[in-house]
């Protein structure tokens, strides 16, 4: 009896494993954590500011030729923008390049010490401007932060790791 009861319990919730697998870091008082959900991947990412915040994806240890998302909160309304950096200093919105804006903005949060974002983005997608990810292969992560909410301000914290969509 117990058997059966335990075969009908994983019959149950194993799908629901399989849909939310995912995983988190902190680097330098930058949070994020990640979902996996079929073909897209659900994101929180939160820094110690109240200006914007950004993530970035490459094949390369370089902020150009990156995937790059930028995040604000001013005056509660939650706002993103889709990059694509074609050389040093030089981040293109992906729509002026021919591309289309990929992040499904779910939400944001700004409080006197903090801004959190969640949002989701096709693990592949169909612009060439955006990262193309296969689990279980290195990226490098790029994470920044900035003291102001305007997008073109230079970032107070940036750091690049080689990270991982880990399916577990």
């Amino acid at each position: 009896m117990m058997m059966k009861l335990l075969k009908v319990l994983a019959f149950l919730f194993f799908p629901f494993a399989l849909m939310a697998q995912g995983g988190s870091l902190n680097m330098d008082g930058m949070e994020l954590s990640y979902a996996l959900r079929g073909d897209s991947v659900d994101i929180t990412l939160s820094a110690p500011t109240r200006g914007w915040i950004g993530i970035g994806f490459n094949d390369q240890n370089s902020i150009v030729k990156s995937d790059l998302l930028l995040f604000h909160v001013v005056n509660g309304k939650t706002s993103a923008i889709d990059m694509y950096v074609v050389g040093a200093g030089n981040p293109k919105e992906d729509t002026t390049l021919g591309g289309k804006h990929s992040i499904s903005l779910k939400e944001g949060q700004e409080t006197n010490s903090e801004t959190t974002v969640r949002f989701s983005l096709a693990l592949r997608s169909h612009d060439r401007y955006d990262y193309q990810h296969e689990l279980e292969q290195d990226f490098w992560l790029i994470l920044a932060y900035s003291t102001h909410d305007e997008f073109a301000h230079h970032s107070r914290m940036r750091k690049h790791v080689k990270y991982r969509f880990r399916n577990n």
